[in-house]
């Protein structure tokens, strides 16, 4: 194991604080990541109620066209039971 000098040390450390102080700049601060997640949230609220309205009017669509079919049957049933209705007289 090779003990290093302290001067070797300073060196290293030195490059390292450099790095980090050209990266430094480029990182966001706290408030553009607090501004930044505000406006995601406003996005995934809007496509959110966006997807809920447009499920909601397919499944009202959906709902009417059985439902005009459950009033065709029932139709079609009354019907039927009127006319067995006049054969039983």
């Amino acid at each position: 194991m090779q003990i290093e000098q302290p001067d070797q040390r300073m060196d290293e450390l030195e490059l390292r604080v450099d790095g980090i102080e050209e990266i430094l700049p480029t990182l966001a601060t706290r408030d553009e990541l607090h501004a930044a997640i505000a406006a995601s949230e406003q996005r995934t609220r809007a496509h959110v109620s966006n997807e809920i309205a447009a499920s909601e009017q397919r499944t009202r669509t959906h709902f009417d066209v059985v439902a005009e079919s459950l009033r065709q049957d029932i139709r079609l049933a009354a019907e039927a039971v009127a006319e067995l209705s006049e054969r039983v007289r």
